[in-house]
């Protein structure tokens, strides 16, 4: 199982970050974290993390079939499953390279999500009596 985790993340890896490079967007997009538990971060044209290129980067591989809040994958994901998934990257990176031209509002529909971890999520929870 291990072996498969690492095998299809390294995949997934590569696979993802050739679309990205076809693209130019290698200082805007990027897939970090181990090859068994990856993530991807998204910059705006400043290089900064950008919640609103995260939303749009979300909507854009829903469009295309993959939900994709992380890259994680498991030992059910087949290499059919990796081309899929690096499909509909390759498809969302003409949407994102256009948004950086244009602006990311006349792409993103609706408001852009929130990032899970605020400074309210931090306080201490109520104790049960």
């Amino acid at each position: 199982v291990i072996e498969h985790l690492h095998r299809q993340g390294a995949s997934l890896r590569a696979q993802a970050e050739q679309a990205i490079q076809r693209h130019g967007l290698q200082d805007h997009v990027r897939i970090v974290g181990r090859s068994s538990c990856l993530t991807y971060a998204t910059l705006d044209g400043e290089g900064r993390p950008s919640q609103e290129f995260r939303s749009l980067l979300l909507q854009e591989t829903i469009r295309r079939g993959v939900l994709m809040p992380s890259l994680v994958v498991s030992y059910a994901h087949l290499d059919e499953d990796i081309a899929r998934t690096v499909d509909a990257i390759d498809g969302e990176l003409g949407v994102y390279a256009r948004a950086l031209q244009d602006g990311v509002d006349r792409y993103l529909v609706g408001r852009p999500s929130q990032v899970v971890y605020r400074r309210y999520n931090a306080a201490e929870p109520a104790h049960i009596a």
